[in-house]
């Protein structure tokens, strides 16, 4: 018997769908097993990884590391400070070691000056000593072969002869006291000459003393020179050098690293250069003041001559008074109390220093186209037909000695070694006015306008 179809499909059916659910079975197992599985693997990738913290030693020696490392960048700082303040210590002493070299010179000249002038003066003795002895003995003679008879050896006496003082005292009365009088001169003329040789072999050994002196300080100018020549080279390299090790320290590259030093050296410039325009600015106002008061003073001295001119006009029935040449003011007479007006003089003097603006230092030269500092400035006086030595302290000596606030064109300006004492003075510069000088630094520095105070105070001024 055929089994109907609906049958026979159905029971397929079925078979097929008891298989089917269990296919199904095992997939949604399966798939359950794998959200199970998965779960988990995302919630362990949701949570946040522990972070790393150092141990304390860690810490520590970090902290360390950054100190060293600052410590080092501060100390490569200051050893760039300390080279540039060394660099212009090194120039002051080349400065000061290259003015007593001038001072050197200049005592070797009076020296020598003073050796001419005792050796001129025993010399002359020495013929005044002969002319006396010949004498003596030309009158000793004559008074024994006259038997003293003064009328035969008239003719020995000259009038203008050292026995001018007997004729005049009537010493001619006998030989005998004739010639004690000659013999009077010639004892003190004796005493004379030989301390006239004692002045003069003392002044050969006084040369010697200063050209001694003066070959040594020569060599102290030519080893201080030295010495700042190398240490420019020398601080040239270590500043490369550290300006290399703070790239490396703060991470940057050389050519920063320079320029960030160029540029605090730089500002620190600036900054002293403020302060020195600060200090020149007061001294400016100091001196219009000075000046101001000089203009009410002469002012009211006029004002005073003319109401006396009034006065006296009364009391002449309005005849006018005698003419009398009117007392200059201070500025027209003396230059505010000195001996020589400081007007075309001190502008020719000025005009001259400023033309030599870029010329290099040299120490102890006089131009024409290099300069030191006393050098610049005999250079310039003398233009201006005034005499100064070549050495800043005999320039401050052979000069009128005024105060700070008293500065006009013109006018020199010193530096010393110890501010109480002039002959310790060691650089000369020329006012020019508004706070400015003009002057030769040191060497590797150009002839240069600066203000009065871009270094130390100044210690004395004075007026050619």
């Amino acid at each position: 018997m055929r089994t109907p179809l609906r049958a026979t499909s159905g029971g397929r059916v079925g078979s097929t769908g008891k298989t089917g659910r269990a296919l199904l079975s095992g997939v949604l197992a399966i798939c359950l097993a794998g959200t199970m599985a998965v779960q988990p693997l995302a919630a362990d990738a949701a949570k946040p990884k522990p972070p790393v913290i150092p141990s304390k030693a860690a810490v520590e020696r970090a902290k360390q590391a950054a100190a060293s490392k600052a410590g080092q960048v501060a100390a490569i700082e200051r050893q760039l400070a300390a080279a540039n303040a060394r660099l212009e210590q090194l120039g002051v002493q080349s400065g000061i070691a290259d003015e007593a070299y001038n001072g050197a010179v200049y005592r070797l000249q009076q020296a020598k000056a003073e050796a001419t002038a005792a050796a001129a003066r025993a010399t002359e003795a020495e013929k005044t000593l002969a002319t006396q002895r010949a004498q003596i003995g030309r009158f000793a003679a004559a008074s024994y072969q006259g038997g003293g008879d003064v009328a035969k050896i008239a003719p020995l006496f000259t009038a203008n002869g050292p026995q001018d003082l007997l004729d005049s005292a009537g010493a001619a009365r006998s030989v005998s006291a004739a010639m004690q009088g000659s013999y009077l001169r010639f004892s003190a003329t004796q005493v004379m000459t030989n301390l006239f040789k004692v002045q003069a072999d003392q002044a050969v050994v006084k040369v010697k003393k200063a050209t001694d002196e003066a070959a040594k300080a020569k060599q102290a100018a030519e080893d201080a020179e030295a010495a700042q020549s190398a240490a420019v080279t020398a601080i040239g390299v270590q500043r490369t050098q550290s300006i290399a090790q703070l790239a490396v320290l703060q991470n940057t590259s050389v050519k920063v690293a320079a320029q960030r030093q160029r540029g605090l050296e730089e500002l620190a410039r600036q900054r002293a250069a403020a302060l020195a325009a600060k200090k020149a600015a007061e001294l400016k106002r100091r001196i219009a003041a000075r000046e101001a008061a000089e203009r009410r003073a002469e002012a009211a001295e006029r004002a005073r001559e003319e109401k006396e001119a009034r006065e006296e006009a009364k009391k002449n029935h309005g005849k006018k008074p005698a003419k009398h040449k009117p007392s200059s003011p201070g500025r027209n007479d003396d230059d505010n109390g000195g001996g020589r007006s400081s007007g075309g003089d001190a502008r020719d003097a000025i005009n001259f220093a400023l033309k030599q603006l870029g010329d290099m230092y040299l120490w102890g030269a006089t131009g024409p186209s290099r300069w030191d500092c006393s050098g610049l400035v005999m250079g310039a006086w003398e233009r201006a037909g005034v005499q100064l030595p070549h050495y800043s302290a005999a320039q401050y000596e052979q000069i009128r000695h005024i105060n700070e606030d008293d500065l006009r064109p013109g006018d020199l300006i010193f530096w010393a070694t110890n501010p109480n004492d002039p002959g310790t003075i060691h650089h000369v510069a020329m006012y020019i006015g508004n706070g400015q000088m003009v002057h030769a630094p040191r060497t590797g520095k150009p002839v240069q306008i600066a203000s009065v105070y871009y270094w130390i105070p100044p210690n004395f001024f004075g007026r050619p």
